[in-house]
């Protein structure tokens, strides 16, 4: 695997080959993302918040992270892009890149693609914010994809906000699982930022605004990230509230919310040309993601174990998902306990490390897709085959709006 950020990384590529039963292929992984359907009624009853949970397509999502020689995951980086975000209604919204470091800066792309930052302009440099004097003609990715805080100047915030947010982000907290020593708990990775993306309060001279200020954190939306990590294969769930529309780029009146949110499996993919030809392995881990049982409610994050079994002379694959749970102290079941089998691509072929199928649960349809990561490795009782397995899936009814998008994550025992 090369990642641009450095060769600690694993990353799941920034562009989509192509599509299969619903779920997109990358270089190094596979993914799926949802989007809100409280915005698209008519009228919209909720602008500042969004809800609901619909299938959605023709985006990119991509998950950068860093490991160490005990395979100890930081500095997580996702890229989004394409998601039918606009702040003026004209154009896509700047891509967002987002760190969740805890240090102000203006996070870019370096020429070759890397993450870098560069120390964020003050306010009266109207050069750089310089909505004040051009207007809906102002560079919008100047305003998109900053970190204000911690600042020393104040908030630009509402009256009726009180008190007043003074902190985006307080950075990754990770957990380390026992799967190093046997054990079945995968690395847990968190973050959230609050963002303040396309807010023109950022600079001096604009209406309604004096002095030195900053946008509040969370004005314009929130981020968050969650993963799970092994020694070569991650699944990356991540969420994106926005703010689209603005008034003072689109000046429409429509100012409101939307939603996006999905889940990325990546890592170091296995070498087609070693995937086995014969034998069979089984895996076991977890599946991971959102469900909503209807189109308008706010879908609760769900997790269940993942069992696979790989047949690799057949070049099939039976994925089992049980004991599906609301990821909350309520533990409520959900419908998504079932089992269904994935074609793997033909022995020799580059697409040897990949498998996909459509898939249903009950009453919902869609697909599954996933790849294998690691070297081909013997021992214990699942047989030889590759370290780790990991994938994406979406489920649908278009009747009840019911929605599924979901991860799956694996190592062979």
């Amino acid at each position: 695997m090369s990642c641009v950020d450095g060769p600690e990384y694993q990353c799941s590529g920034g562009g989509i080959i192509r599509t299969d039963n619903g779920i997109a292929l990358t270089r190094s992984g596979v993914q799926v993302y949802g989007k809100s359907t409280s915005d698209l009624a008519t009228p919209n009853t909720k602008p500042t918040t969004a809800l609901g949970l619909a299938p959605a397509s023709g985006g990119v999502a991509e998950f950068r992270l860093a490991k160490d020689a005990n395979s100890v995951a930081s500095k997580p980086v996702v890229l989004l892009s394409n998601l039918g975000l606009s702040w003026d209604g004209k154009v896509e919204r700047p891509p967002i890149i987002e760190t969740f470091r805890t240090a102000t800066g203006h996070v870019q792309l370096a020429a070759n693609g890397a993450v870098t930052s560069i120390a964020l302009p003050p306010s009266s440099d109207l050069s750089f914010y310089n909505f004040a004097t051009l207007k809906t003609a102002a560079t919008q990715g100047n305003y998109a994809n900053n970190a204000y805080f911690p600042r020393t100047d104040p908030s630009r915030c509402p009256a009726d906000l009180n008190p007043c947010p003074t902190t985006e982000t307080s950075g990754v907290q990770t957990v380390q699982g026992d799967w190093r020593t046997g054990g079945s708990q995968l690395d847990w990775m968190v973050a959230t930022r609050l963002h303040e993306d396309g807010d023109v309060h950022a600079g001096d001279g604009i209406p309604n605004s004096t002095g030195p200020g900053v946008p509040f954190p969370g004005g314009k939306g929130y981020r968050g990230i969650a993963g799970w990590t092994e020694q070569y294969a991650n699944l990356g769930a991540w969420e994106s509230q926005d703010t689209v529309l603005l008034e003072e780029w689109a000046a429409l009146g429509q100012e409101h919310n939307k939603k996006r949110r999905g889940l990325v499996s990546f890592g170091a993919v296995t070498d087609p040309a070693t995937v086995p030809t014969t034998g069979t392995a089984t895996y076991s881990g977890i599946v991971y993601g959102w469900y909503a049982s209807n189109g308008t409610e706010e879908p609760p994050v769900f997790r269940g174990d993942a069992t696979i079994t790989v047949d690799f002379a057949t070049r099939m694959v039976t994925i089992a998902f049980q004991n599906t749970k609301t990821f909350d102290a309520a533990g409520t079941a959900v419908p998504l306990s079932f089992t269904t089998s994935a074609a793997m691509g033909a022995a020799g072929a580059s697409v040897a490390n990949y498998l996909t199928a459509p898939a249903a649960a009950g009453a919902l349809a869609g697909g599954i897709s996933g790849r294998y990561y690691g070297p081909v490795v013997s021992g214990g009782t699942g047989g030889t085959g590759p370290a780790e397995i990991g994938g994406a899936l979406q489920l649908s009814n278009a009747t009840t709006g019911a929605t599924a998008v979901a991860g799956f994550i694996a190592r062979k025992r």
